[in-house]
């Protein structure tokens, strides 16, 4: 069979975090684990990381020369103002030398600027719900575009702001560790508000100095399928945690408002046109059916779809969920897409040569369908503190040994080389 080929100037690379990769961070993060230690599944920590803070020139080097045109990092905000107010200067370059890093090494830089971590100051004041907490963003957000601007044009202003607002707000398993439906929709309107004057910050800044810049959200798209279709019950249930989890923070973004059941209707300034593209996060679908005994997760019960091959999560791993994600999303809102993250847990690399090269496929069919998507990120590059799962899950294409800090290419890092080398997807 025909292999077949992205287009010319597809971004093709990985996405990672800060948090979780670098090491030596005082964050709420780290201030989380050090005080919840069983938090996490298996123990550990990011003290370390993968110390990619002092290895990223050797890191980058080699993405690059293994063909990556396209690298996704993120900022931390605890490192570039440790207090209100205060920028670390010497923060600021580094990260500024990381973009220009990748350039070097024929990289396009995807900068976050928000990856579900937060200053303790912030975290103190009250985090997502501080009603500073956009003012604050935008002051941030401006010094890191003043800083970086010259190397990069795509940014991320917040990273999944639905699974940091649920996990920590509802669900209670990341901090700050709350169980509150209002506290989860009240941490959703302050992170709307957040990445609407985080944008605008953007803008200003690049238009002043007459930069080009594409900004959104890395959006989780992680659809909520009735486990039985034919039931109304399970539609019924489905239907609202489906809304608030894929389509509220979007269709907020556009309409410039916050909408309900979240909020009721208030116009936030900067937000409508706030996307300039779509940063897609896929990974996976869920089935859900009627729970009377779980009222703070709306009475739902969520489990992997039946029927498919599971990840070393406990994932349903389907391309064709990855190809309708896309199809839905820019049949609704018309805008270019990058997917930000996609990536497959896998503790023996046995799994991950068929995600990558399905997943890739479904993302050619859409492009044949006449879709704009614009590159493809997998998530991730060497493996890392997967937040409250620690390291027991292995999302890399390079294993790290711990003790020495060496990366190994898994082959999954060879066929994916190969593929950013010939722009082809094998079938």
């Amino acid at each position: 069979m025909t292999p077949r080929r992205l287009p010319d100037g597809f971004l093709l690379g990985c996405a990672t975090a800060a948090h979780q990769v670098e090491g030596g961070i005082d964050n709420d993060w780290s201030r989380w684990v050090a005080d919840h230690p069983e938090a996490i599944n298996g123990g550990g920590d990011a003290v370390v990381a993968i110390d990619h803070y002092r290895r990223y020139r050797e890191d980058l080097e080699q993405l690059g020369s293994m063909h990556h045109n396209a690298h996704r990092f993120s900022i931390e905000w605890a490192r570039v103002e440790p207090e209100p107010g205060h920028f670390d200067q010497d923060a600021l370059a580094h990260y500024a030398d990381v973009a220009r890093t990748c350039r070097r090494n024929g990289m396009e830089p995807v900068v976050t600027l928000q990856h579900f971590t937060l200053p303790l100051w912030l975290r103190d004041s009250g985090g997502f719900t501080a009603p500073d907490a956009p003012a604050q963003f935008a002051r941030y957000v401006a010094g890191c575009v003043e800083a970086l601007g010259d190397a990069v044009t795509w940014w991320v202003t917040v990273n999944e702001p639905t699974v940091v607002a649920v996990l920590g707000h509802l669900e209670g398993s990341w901090p700050p560790g709350e169980r509150s439906l209002r506290h989860t929709f009240a941490a959703l309107r302050g992170l709307l508000r957040m990445h609407a004057a985080g944008a605008q910050a953007i803008s200003t800044v690049s238009a002043r100095h007459g930069r080009p810049a594409q900004v959104s959200i890395a959006h989780h798209e992680r659809r909520f399928v009735p486990r039985d279709p034919s039931s109304p019950v399970d539609r019924a249930v489905a239907k609202l945690p489906d809304f608030l989890f894929n389509r509220w923070f979007l269709r907020s973004c556009i309409a410039g408002r916050v909408l309900g059941p979240v909020g009721h209707g208030e116009r936030v300034p900067g937000l409508a046109g706030s996307l300039s593209y779509l940063g897609l996060n896929h990974y996976t679908s869920e089935a859900v059916s009627l729970d009377i005994g779980a009222p703070g997760m709306l009475f739902a019960h969520h489990e992997a779809m039946p029927g498919m091959p599971l990840s070393s999560t406990g994932w349903a791993i389907d391309a064709g969920a990855l190809r309708r994600a896309i199809t839905d999303l820019f049949d609704e809102f018309h805008l270019p897409i990058v997917i930000t993250e996609n990536g497959v847990a896998d503790d023996h690399d046995e799994l991950r040569p068929a995600f990558l090269r399905d997943h890739l496929g479904a993302v050619v069919d859409t492009i044949a369908d006449g879709i704009d998507v614009r590159g493809y990120l997998y998530w991730t590059a060497w493996d890392n503190f997967e937040w409250a799962e620690g390291y027991t899950q292995r999302f890399g294409l390079f294993s790290v040994d711990r003790e020495t800090q060496e990366r190994i290419a898994k082959p999954s890092a060879h066929l994916f080389s190969e593929i950013c080398r010939t722009r082809e997807v094998p079938s």
